[in-house]
């Protein structure tokens, strides 16, 4: 995370961070501010692009918001995240550990500088908020207990 935040500092964007249980040892630059937990549901409408390990949560998230991902995974699911996101286009996966800082910094100007990405997003946003799968859901389980 200290990396992370090294070789952001360095680039003309502006960060929101979520430090995590870590927080009280990682120090944020000039061009950042954060805390420990963020209420991530409220911020991701004000964003361009959102830097994620690729999570379910997030990644679904950032589909609803319309948002492009930059996916650095850790484990797990983020992998498969990672991948079907950069495959997608709706993002770049980078190596977690490897990436070089002019890649992460690239990989940032091509997605929030990329209209057609743009307009794709918001036009899978508009189709998942059209179409809430929370109330398909609730609809499935009330017809399956037979309420």
């Amino acid at each position: 995370m200290n990396r992370l935040v090294e070789v952001l500092a360095g680039t003309p964007h502006r960060y929101i961070v979520s430090k995590g249980p870590q927080h009280e040892l990682i120090d944020l630059a000039d061009n950042m501010w954060g805390r420990e937990f963020l209420p991530q549901p409220s911020i991701l409408p004000q964003v361009d692009l959102v830097i994620t390990h690729g999570g379910n949560n997030t990644v679904t998230e950032c589909l609803h918001y319309g948002k492009p991902m930059v996916v650095l995974p850790l484990f797990w699911d983020q992998y498969d995240n990672a991948q079907r996101v950069d495959e997608l286009g709706f993002g770049v996966r980078l190596p977690t550990y490897t990436f070089e800082p002019r890649d992460l910094a690239g990989a940032i100007d091509r997605l929030t500088g990329n209209d057609e990405l743009r307009g794709r997003m918001r036009n899978t946003a508009s189709r998942l908020q059209a179409s809430p799968g929370t109330v398909l859901a609730a609809d499935l389980i009330q017809r399956a207990i037979g309420a």
